[in-house]
């Protein structure tokens, strides 16, 4: 399904950043993406836009552009 977001991030709603999230998938260890799971699948499929990864427990704050300002 990574292939099909992606797809859709990249060619038809093209926003200016994404927050991935995939349910049920240990995703980071120790706030790094882990290699081989849907999450890294999907960073590395998007061109164009922004991915901020979500971590437990933290807030984040955007600009207008979708650049990170805090909890980055």
């Amino acid at each position: 399904q990574s292939e099909e977001t992606a797809f859709a991030v990249n060619e038809l709603i093209q926003p200016a950043a994404v927050i991935p999230s995939h349910v049920n998938e240990a995703a980071t260890t120790s706030g790094k993406v882990n290699p081989h799971t849907k999450t890294r699948q999907f960073m590395d499929l998007i061109k164009g836009s922004l991915v901020h990864v979500p971590l437990s427990g933290k807030t984040m704050q955007f600009d207008g552009s979708g650049k990170c300002t805090a909890g980055c």
